[in-house]
């Protein structure tokens, strides 16, 4: 037990760690490129990072409420994807961790900061009423991001072997083991 606290408190610090350094590099990134592009254009990387929240989010649940029987099942058949979604799925915390909490909630942050951004840049265009334009932009980017996530979120508990699947079949694509197991 005393091994399990340490490895969990580790974990928590490993993943502080990551989601500091991500979130500073991506924030960097997308404030430099906000302050550059035409209005239009900022908006559409901002609803690019919501969706990529989103997306991940919708992994994490269906990897987290997913139950591998099926897929030691297809395991038993030899089908490929089945090795690599298994896997997933014993490591469903640490999978659910990365994809809803640091790479879905990192996208929610920086997305409210680069739509802080554009808002200000709208406001300083000229216009007199730039408190309602920074209103306006950040509710609409945490509308999107709540209703996309809370959407997500029925998907992947509905559907989550069908996403942990597809999700696996990518995996795989990029895994050396599994290239290394179908060569043999």
């Amino acid at each position: 037990m005393a091994k399990k606290k340490k490895g969990v408190k580790f974990w928590a610090l490993k993943i502080f760690f990551i989601t500091l350094i991500l979130t500073a590099g991506v924030s960097v990134i997308s404030e430099s490129l906000m302050g550059n592009l035409p209005t239009v254009a900022a908006v559409f990387i901002i609803l690019i990072i919501i969706l990529v929240g989103i997306v991940f989010d919708l992994v994490g649940i269906a990897v987290a409420t997913c139950d591998a029987t099926p897929f030691v099942a297809m395991a038993s058949k030899k089908i490929r994807r089945a090795k690599s979604a298994i896997r997933m799925l014993k490591n469903a915390d640490v999978i659910s961790n990365i994809c809803s909490d640091v790479v879905g909630d990192i996208c929610g942050i920086v997305s409210g900061a680069a739509g802080a951004a554009v808002a200000i840049k709208v406001a300083m265009s000229g216009s007199a009423r730039e408190i309602v334009w920074v209103i306006v932009i950040s509710s609409i980017i945490a509308a999107l991001t709540v209703a996309g996530k809370a959407a997500g979120k029925t998907i992947a508990i509905k559907r989550n072997k069908e996403i942990v699947s597809f999700v696996s079949a990518v995996v795989m694509v990029f895994s050396q083991d599994e290239k290394n197991d179908n060569n043999s």
